[in-house]
């Protein structure tokens, strides 16, 4: 069977969190960084109604970060994608001069490669908050 939460063409965040099966923002933020093995920052962006019509997605580096929009409708494959873009403008990140995990190129995947990686983000993501929430 397939996973197609990740391959859901989403038109608004609550339906992304929900589709995905988590809980805020900040949970498509970590997953993000899971994946790319780097700082991310990923905000909500609102309309003139009041509804989030987009989200403002950072990709940090080691001394500048990139900023971009990514636009409702879109799946979590798609984001993924247009972060790998960015991650591959930015040199590899590294903390204290000690190189980090490397990002794996999601630009080159297959589907079912990116749905796998995905998969364990999010594995990752739910590890992290269970222990988060001991806190």
């Amino acid at each position: 069977m397939k996973d197609t939460r990740f391959s859901t063409v989403f038109d608004s965040t609550a339906d992304l969190l929900s589709g995905v099966d988590i809980d805020d923002v900040g949970d498509i933020e970590t997953l993000l960084m899971f994946l790319f093995a780097r700082p991310m920052g990923v905000d909500e962006v609102w309309d003139e109604d009041g509804a989030a019509s987009s989200l403002d997605v950072r990709v940090h580096g080691n001394d500048e970060s990139i900023g971009f929009v990514c636009d409702f409708p879109m799946s979590v494959m798609e984001l993924a994608r247009s972060c790998a873009d960015t991650v591959t403008e930015l040199s590899p990140f590294t903390r204290d001069r000690f190189a980090q995990e490397e990002s794996p190129d999601v630009s080159t995947m297959s589907d079912a490669e990116l749905i796998s990686a995905l998969q364990q983000a999010l594995g990752q993501v739910r590890v992290f908050n269970m222990m988060d929430a001991d806190d």
